[in-house]
């Protein structure tokens, strides 16, 4: 954790400005949205409303973070949770899939770059979510297998369970082989 964030978490603990919080945001918006554009197969604006209600927890408890792992450890832990609770109220309203807009809005890539990573967004988006959760963390978001458990209350095991499995299927799905299969 670096020393300007940690006078952020300290002065936003002391509760005299609100302006401290607001730059831990700005701090960790673009990592948490990310995430959470992930975990809702990316939905932008369901991701949006998870990420604000995510700060907003964590306005309200930033009291109880206790300087054990990093604060974007805790941030996620809280995404992950509110995604959680989402799906829990709306399992009756499954997901959608749509592209994700910061591949389509990145004017420097060609266009085999831009095809390439929306064939591996697709491919994610058929991951379980646990899976999808798991690869995030590890890989988008270079987090330990430690962190991730953490962060999802799991077992290590499990952890690597889940992202072996998501390896795996990323693999046969982004083979031609399967693409000869699908056609």
């Amino acid at each position: 954790m670096c020393d300007i964030e940690q006078q952020l978490i300290t002065a936003a603990k002391d509760g005299k400005d609100n302006k401290n919080f607001g730059h831990l945001v700005e701090m960790h918006q673009v990592t948490v949205r990310g995430y959470l554009r992930r975990l809702t197969k990316g939905n932008t604006a369901l991701a949006d409303d998870l990420a604000q209600e995510t700060f907003l927890l964590a306005f309200d408890k930033i009291t109880s973070f206790n300087n054990q792992g990093s604060f974007k450890s805790w941030l996620l832990t809280i995404a992950y949770r509110s995604f959680l609770m989402y799906i829990r109220k709306q399992s009756s309203n499954p997901l959608t899939n749509s592209l994700s807009e910061d591949i389509l809005e990145t004017e420097e890539n060609t266009k085999i770059d831009v095809i390439r990573k929306i064939d591996i967004e697709d491919a994610i988006m058929t991951l379980k979510k646990y899976e999808r959760s798991c690869l995030s963390l590890c890989y988008s978001y270079g987090m330990s297998h430690s962190e991730i458990s953490h962060i999802m209350d799991m077992p290590i095991g499990t952890v690597k369970s889940h992202i072996k499995r998501g390896k795996e299927k990323l693999k046969l799905i982004l083979s031609p082989e399967y693409e000869e299969m699908q056609c």
